[in-house]
C-alpha cells in the first residue's frame, strides 16, 4: 500500500505525470509527422502510377484504347486512371474509375467530387495525351486513421511499459529504506546495534550516520541507567541494613548499649547520605548538557569549593595562579574539584596538610591537590576508577570514579600519582577556554 504523502507514492507521480505527458507530446508530434509522410507518400504513389500510365502507353506504340482495354494491367490496385487527349476525348478509363472527368484543367495534384465521393486526383500531360490518376479520399482517410490508430497503440503500450519499469526502479532504489523501516520496526528498544545500510544507497550514508550516533547515544544512556541503578542496589543495600540492625538493637537495649547502636545507625545514615550525593551527581553528570555559561577561573572555583568544607581537618593550603579558565561547564568542574578535595580530606591524617596548586603545560591547565594519607598502590590506581568499587576503608567507590567520568567527557586528563614523602598526588587537566 502506497500512502499519498510517501515519498514512493511522490516519486511515482512525478514520473508518471512527467512521462505520460512527454508521451502524449511525443504522440502528437508523431501523429502529425506520420499523416504528413503517408499523405505525401500516397500522393508519390498518384503521381508514380499516372507517370508509369503514360510512360506505358507512350512506350508500347498501341492506341491508348488498345494499351489500357484491359483494367487489370493497370498498375496500382486501388487507383482509378483516365487517359484521355487535350481535346477533351476521353480515349480509356480504368475499372472502378467514377463516372465523369477525372482529368484537372490543369496538371498537378487536386480534389473532385464525383458521384457523391471525394477524389483525390493527379494529372500529367505527355505530349497530346492527359492522364489522371485518381483514389477515393475516403479510402486514404481509412488508412490513416488506421495507422494513427496502430501509431497510438503502440505508444500507449509504449507509455505503460515505462510506467511498469518506473515502478519496478523506484520500488527497487528504494529498497534500502523499506530496509532500514524493516530493522527499526522489527528491533527491541534496547537493541542499539548499528543499522546496516544496502550497497548503492550513498544519499542515505549520512540518514544512517545520524541514526547510528544516535542508537549509540541510546546505548550508552541505557548502560549509565543500569549501572546507576546496579549501584543505587549496592551502595544502599549495606547501609540500610546496618541501619535496620542498629535500631533493633537500639529497641532492645537500653543505656550506653542502646546510645552506641544509636550512634551507629547514625553513622550509617551518614554514609547513606553520601551515596545519594554521589550517585546523585553521577546522574547529573550523565545528562546530555546544554549550553552552559562559561567557566571562571580555576583558582575561583577551588575557593568557592574549599567554602563547602568548613571546619574539616586536615589544614588546606591553596597556592598562587590559576587564573587559566578550562574549557568545561562549570557544574562539572566543581563536581570533579569536590571529589578529589573529600577524597584527600577522608584520606589525610588529622594533622597533615591538603596542597592545592595550579600550573600550565603540556596545553593544558592543571589543578593538582596532594594529600599526606597512605596513597593508592599502583595495582589498585585503576581500579578505584571504576564504579561501585570499594577499597579497605570502606570508601563509597564512587567519587573518583565520577571524577575519571566527568575529564573524559570533557576532554580533560586525569592523573593519580604517589608523592615519595607519601600521600597521593591527584591532577586534573582542562585545555583552556582560550584554546578555540
Amino acid at each position: 500500500m502506497i500512502h499519498a504523502r510517501s515519498l514512493r507514492a511522490r516519486l511515482l507521480w512525478a514520473l508518471g505525470l512527467g512521462l505520460s505527458l512527454l508521451w502524449l507530446l511525443l504522440a502528437i508530434w508523431l501523429h502529425g509527422e506520420t499523416r504528413d509522410r503517408l499523405s505525401d507518400m500516397l500522393d508519390h504513389r498518384l503521381a508514380a502510377s499516372a507517370r508509369m500510365v503514360a510512360s506505358l502507353i507512350t512506350a508500347s506504340g498501341a492506341t491508348p484504347k488498345q494499351a489500357v482495354d484491359n483494367p487489370d494491367d493497370m498498375p496500382f490496385q486501388g487507383i482509378a486512371c483516365e487517359v484521355s487527349v487535350l481535346r477533351g476525348e476521353i480515349l480509356a478509363r480504368s475499372a472502378g474509375a467514377p463516372p465523369g472527368e477525372l482529368v484537372l484543367p490543369q496538371d498537378g495534384f487536386g480534389e473532385r467530387r464525383l458521384d457523391g465521393e471525394a477524389w483525390r486526383i493527379y494529372t500529367i500531360t505527355e505530349g497530346d495525351l492527359r492522364v489522371a490518376s485518381a483514389e477515393r479520399v475516403s479510402g486514404r482517410t481509412r488508412f490513416l486513421h488506421r495507422m494513427a490508430v496502430m501509431l497510438m497503440v503502440t505508444l500507449v503500450a509504449g507509455l505503460l511499459a515505462s510506467l511498469a519499469l518506473v515502478w519496478w526502479a523506484v520500488g527497487r532504489a528504494l529498497r534500502p529504506v523499506s530496509s532500514l523501516h524493516k530493522q527499526l520496526t522489527t528491533r527491541d528498544l534496547e537493541d542499539t546495534r548499528p543499522l546496516t545500510l544496502a550497497p548503492g544507497a550513498g544519499e542515505l550514508a549520512p540518514m544512517v550516520a545520524s541514526l547510528n550516533h544516535w542508537l549509540a547515544q541510546s546505548g550508552r544512556a541505557l548502560t549509565r541507567e543500569r549501572e546507576l541503578t546496579d549501584n543505587l542496589a549496592h551502595e544502599l543495600r549495606t547501609p540500610l541494613a546496618a541501619i535496620r540492625t542498629q535500631l533493633q538493637v537500639a529497641r532492645i537495649t537500653s543505656g550506653e548499649q542502646a546510645e552506641r547502636a544509636l550512634a551507629a545507625a547514625e553513622q550509617a545514615t551518614v554514609r547513606l547520605g553520601g551515596s545519594l550525593e554521589q550517585l546523585l551527581a553521577l546522574a547529573r553528570e550523565d545528562r546530555v548538557p546544554g549550553e552552559a555559561p562559561p567557566c571562571p577561573p580555576l583558582a575561583e572555583v577551588a575557593a568557592s569549593v574549599l567554602e563547602e568544607f568548613p571546619g574539616q581537618d586536615p589544614r588546606r593550603e591553596l597556592a598562587e595562579g590559576g587564573q587559566s579558565a578550562p574549557l568545561a561547564p562549570e557544574g562539572l568542574v566543581r563536581i570533579a574539584m569536590r571529589n578529589v578535595l573529600d577524597n584527600a580530606l577522608r584520606h589525610s591524617p588529622r594533622l597533615g596538610v591538603i596542597s592545592i596548586g595550579f600550573e600550565e603545560r603540556d596545553g593544558l591547565c592543571w589543578l593538582t591537590v596532594a594529600d599526606q594519607g597512605p596513597g593508592i598502590p599502583e595495582a589498585r590506581q585503576r581500579r578505584v576508577l571504576d564504579r561501585g568499587w570499594h577499597g579497605h576503608d570502606g570508601g563509597h567507590g564512587l567519587g573518583l570514579a565520577i571524577v575519571a567520568s566527568i575529564m573524559a567527557r570533557t576532554g580533560g586528563r586525569l592523573r593519580l600519582e604517589n608523592r615519595p614523602p607519601g600521600g597521593l598526588l591527584v591532577s586534573l587537566g582542562w585545555p583552556p577556554a582560550d584554546s578555540d
